[in-house]
């Protein structure tokens, strides 16, 4: 359950970490085609790769010969919708049942906190990868730590000094996406 954020970052950390073979290369970003900032057309699309990662390779490969909505796609976004499927197919079995876990987790998220969390996640991957690295130590720690531990570790002398004022803000948006205790 807390695992939400990397959810939230599987969208965060991807969210929340969507990170394919766990060190540099390319994110698990899932294409939203034609989104629109908070409009409907983002969460259809996003709706249809959740769909579809929760399928077998053949059952995707079926969907996507026959789904009007998905042959309606721009060509472009098709290439992109598969190409991300195939990186997912890759992963092991136990990866990529955690990353189901986390979207499903992610879309138990209100709208607001879905929209808040895919902003986080923007603002994730503009930080360099061992920033990044950094802040994922970090905000393990803070998600394993009691409400009050947390409070006092976001407050500590060695938190600001640690990070800069953009990963604080990343951060303490994480832990508020937290479920209470």
């Amino acid at each position: 359950m807390l695992c939400l954020v990397a959810a939230a970052a599987s969208v965060v950390l991807l969210q929340a970490q969507p990170q394919l073979g766990g060190g540099g290369g390319r994110g698990m970003r899932l294409p939203r085609p034609g989104a629109k900032k908070g409009g409907g057309a983002q969460r259809q699309h996003q709706n249809m790769v959740d769909h579809l990662m929760s399928l077998s390779p053949e059952q995707q490969r079926e969907f996507m010969r026959n789904n009007p909505r998905f042959r309606n796609l721009p060509p472009r976004q098709q290439e992109n919708i598969r190409n991300r499927l195939e990186e997912f197919n890759r992963l092991p079995a136990e990866r990529r049942e955690a990353l189901r876990e986390r979207f499903e987790l992610f879309h138990q998220l209100p709208p607001e906190q879905q929209d808040r969390a895919r902003a986080l996640y923007r603002q994730w991957t503009q930080y360099p990868q061992d920033r990044r690295l950094e802040m994922r130590r970090e905000f393990r720690d803070l998600r394993d730590a009691t409400p009050e531990d947390r409070r006092q570790r976001l407050e500590s002398p060695e938190f600001r000094n640690r990070f800069s004022d953009s990963e604080q803000q990343t951060l303490r948006g994480l832990v508020h996406l937290l479920p209470p205790e």
